[in-house]
């Protein structure tokens, strides 16, 4: 008997293979460079704060989330320009609890939604499963191999039946972020055209170009007309905790909290409250590290024959243009993680294809410099400066 007639029909057929998610047992040769999972070991105060909340038997409901935590979101958002009062901040199970949250709050049958191309796929899948199409904008790519907005492309995009935007700031897996005229430009189709913006702000405290963070929801006319998704994921290095929030004006978000999802735990959420509250050190930290790593990785992909590697506006992945190599994204990924044992993600796997010809590179391994404690064994041969290595003979075999 089959059941596949059961189950919903995003879900039917073969499996999406990748390299990134390898079938059998773990190979322990093989360096991951995939997955957005920071090495970084919890500071020993945070993990204490979630052990102490389950020793006192904070383990039970918290409908509507810690008020004490809201607080502290809307205090440490205020930052960026934009003060909200604790009740106009939704607690959720981490940044993908987020994006459902809030698309479950907008999304009906027939509705479209705009995405840039390549963007998070994270952030385009899920509007499927309410009846909803994705549209996709292409970024342009430029000739080092970045990409940037292309207002044509998002103008082109857009329908009578477009509801929202999704848009990742800074993005991953481009690294581009956003600046206040970009953002500008957003804001005034969402005013035009009628539709909302959903900003994923989740690398916020990982931006490379000098530049603060700018919030869309800031700007004129904009406070009804955006959901702000964000983590603790990539800012405190604690993917698997799954906390984060969703922010959104006074009456928009009403409607966003009565979106009938579980949210965070009492555990999680207080140890969410002690990084908030005690946790900058260790922010700056790990964005020293991650500038040193970036740098350094910069440095080695272009010294490697076919590949052009632009330095990224925000997050922490290097996306080089592997075009020169003669390899489609897919087959550089495939035969990296056969032949050379390193795990990176094909740049065609976002959006629709329009990453084509680059590939994303994780910069999750330490470099043998590191001084943070982390949770990947400090061995060597699987070092960041060891996955580069790897990466170049490949590269200089097929180029």
């Amino acid at each position: 008997m089959s059941v596949e007639k059961y189950v919903r029909k995003e879900l039917r057929g073969p499996a999406r293979q990748s390299a990134t998610r390898r079938s059998g047992p773990p190979d322990p040769e093989m360096i991951t460079l995939a997955a957005g999972d920071p090495n970084f070991l919890l500071p020993d105060y945070i993990a204490n704060e979630v052990k102490h909340a389950i020793e006192i038997g904070q383990t039970h409901y918290c409908f509507g989330g810690d008020p004490e935590l809201k607080e502290a979101i809307a205090k440490y958002y205020s930052k960026y320009g934009y003060e909200t009062p604790a009740s106009q901040v939704a607690i959720t199970a981490g940044g993908s609890e987020s994006i459902l949250k809030s698309y479950a709050t907008l999304l009906n049958e027939g509705d479209e939604v705009v995405a840039f191309d390549p963007a998070y796929s994270g952030g385009t899948m899920v509007p499927a499963y309410f009846g909803a199409k994705v549209n996709f904008a292409p970024l342009e790519k430029l000739e080092d191999g970045s990409y940037d907005f292309d207002e044509e492309a998002l103008k082109n995009a857009i329908t009578p039946k477009t509801k929202c935007l999704y848009i990742e700031n800074p993005g991953n897996p481009s690294g581009k972020v956003y600046g206040k005229k970009e953002l500008k430009a957003i804001a005034d189709l969402s005013i035009d055209k009628d539709f909302i913006v959903l900003s994923d702000e989740t690398y916020t405290e990982y931006i490379w170009t000098g530049e603060k963070h700018f919030p869309i929801i800031t700007l004129p006319g904009m406070e009804e007309r955006v959901i702000v998704a964000m983590a603790m994921t990539k800012m405190f290095a604690w993917a698997g905790m799954r906390t984060g929030w969703v922010i959104a004006g006074p009456e928009l978000s009403q409607y966003v909290n009565r979106a009938p999802l579980g949210g965070a735990s009492w555990p999680m959420m207080r140890g969410c409250l002690k990084g908030l509250k005690d946790g900058y050190q260790f922010v700056t930290d790990m964005r020293a590290e991650y500038k040193e790593r970036i740098e350094y990785s910069m440095k080695r992909f272009n010294e490697m024959p076919g590949v052009k590697c632009p330095y990224p506006g925000g997050a922490f992945y290097m996306f080089p243009d592997i075009t020169g190599t003669g390899m489609t994204s897919g087959e550089f990924t495939q035969k990296l993680a056969e032949e050379a044992k390193v795990l990176a993600v094909s740049g065609a796997s976002y959006g629709a294809g329009h990453g084509e010809g680059n590939v994303r590179f994780s910069m999750i391994r330490p470099l043998s410099t590191q001084k943070m404690k982390s949770w990947f064994p400090h061995k060597k041969g699987y070092m960041l400066e060891d996955a580069m290595d790897r990466i170049e003979r490949f590269v200089q075999k097929h180029a």
